[in-house]
């Protein structure tokens, strides 16, 4: 007696067979390439800044400057000379409208720390304890957000592209310092460090040692943050 199931199966096989081939030859234009890394060489390089180095400071800090205008952001300059260390932390809250800042200098022995809002300017002296108000302070997000002292360790600087790196997920380029390219014109004739500078056009973060016979002074300075920072009222400020 002829089973019919079994007689079938050899026409059923044949058939996933076929529709397996089938969903594994999917043509080579639907497959998902992978993303190819960013290298040095296709970096898209900020106004003022390329390959081979900074291409013009002044460009390069304009865009910079650009790029964090109204945006909030944490960021840290600290200067090391022989027998000093000054450290500034810059927060920056866009939406609030708000700034935070500290000072620390270990030569003059100061701890200052300042909030602004629209209730004014208050300064808080970690040392004394003192708090001061000023409610009538013109200031403004752009002047107060700003660090004095992020150009004179980038002049002159000799550097160069690489590698790329990721800066709380955004694309950057690294830079290593090599050297001064005019020793003349500053008063450095030596220089070590790395610079970073993400696409969006903002360095991220620099770490500069320059010098010469004299002194050594060495720069850190760092954004981060980036769009997310808060300056919220600070435990000291009194009661409203």
């Amino acid at each position: 007696m002829v089973d019919p199931l079994r007689d079938a199966l050899p026409a059923v096989t044949l058939v996933v067979v076929v529709l397996l081939a089938g969903c594994s030859g999917l043509p080579a234009t639907d497959r998902q390439e992978p993303t190819p890394e960013p290298t040095v060489e296709s970096f898209s390089y900020p106004s003022g800044w390329s390959q081979d180095g900074i291409a013009d400071l002044s460009v390069a800090l304009e865009t910079h400057d650009a790029t964090v205008s109204d945006t909030s952001r944490r960021s840290r300059l600290r200067i090391t000379d022989e027998d000093s260390n000054r450290t500034i932390v810059r927060t920056v809250d866009a939406d609030a409208g708000t700034v935070s800042v500290r000072w620390v200098d270990t030569e003059f022995g100061g701890d200052i720390h300042a909030y602004y809002s629209a209730e004014g300017v208050f300064e808080y002296d970690r040392t004394t304890g003192e708090i001061h108000r000023n409610p009538d302070e013109n200031w403004t997000q752009a002047r107060v957000g700003s660090h004095e002292g992020v150009r004179r360790p980038l002049s002159e600087l000799d550097v160069n592209a690489t590698e790329t790196v990721t800066v709380e997920g955004e694309t950057a380029v690294r830079y290593n310092v090599t050297g001064i390219e005019d020793p003349v014109s500053v008063p450095a004739d030596s220089a070590t460090g790395h610079v970073v500078v993400t696409e969006k056009g903002y360095i991220a973060e620099y770490d500069v040692t320059r010098g010469n016979d004299g002194f050594t002074r060495q720069t850190r300075y760092e954004v981060s943050e980036f769009g997310t920072a808060t300056a919220t009222r600070p435990e000291w400020m009194p009661d409203e």
